[in-house]
């Protein structure tokens, strides 16, 4: 995934607090990455925005959904 340039944060009112592991981090469309400053980059791949940094450890959307790897493994294309 490529976190375009243009892309914005999430407002406040998209995230909704959680207190279990239902949160950005732990979600499939969440993805991270690095500026030109290597500064570390949050986003969901989802709305194709940004996340403000934190927020992915204690905030979550109505999307969120679990990571592939935990059910199928992390290489189930040569199972």
């Amino acid at each position: 995934m490529v976190v375009g340039e243009s892309w914005t944060y999430l407002e406040p009112t998209e995230l909704r607090r959680s207190r279990c592991s239902r949160v950005c981090i732990t979600c499939q469309h969440f993805r991270f990455s690095a500026d030109g400053d290597g500064h570390t980059v949050l986003a969901c791949g989802w709305k194709q925005r940004l996340i403000v940094s934190g927020d992915h450890l204690t905030r979550r959307c109505d999307q969120w959904l679990v990571r592939r790897e935990l059910e199928q493994g992390w290489c189930p294309e040569v199972a």
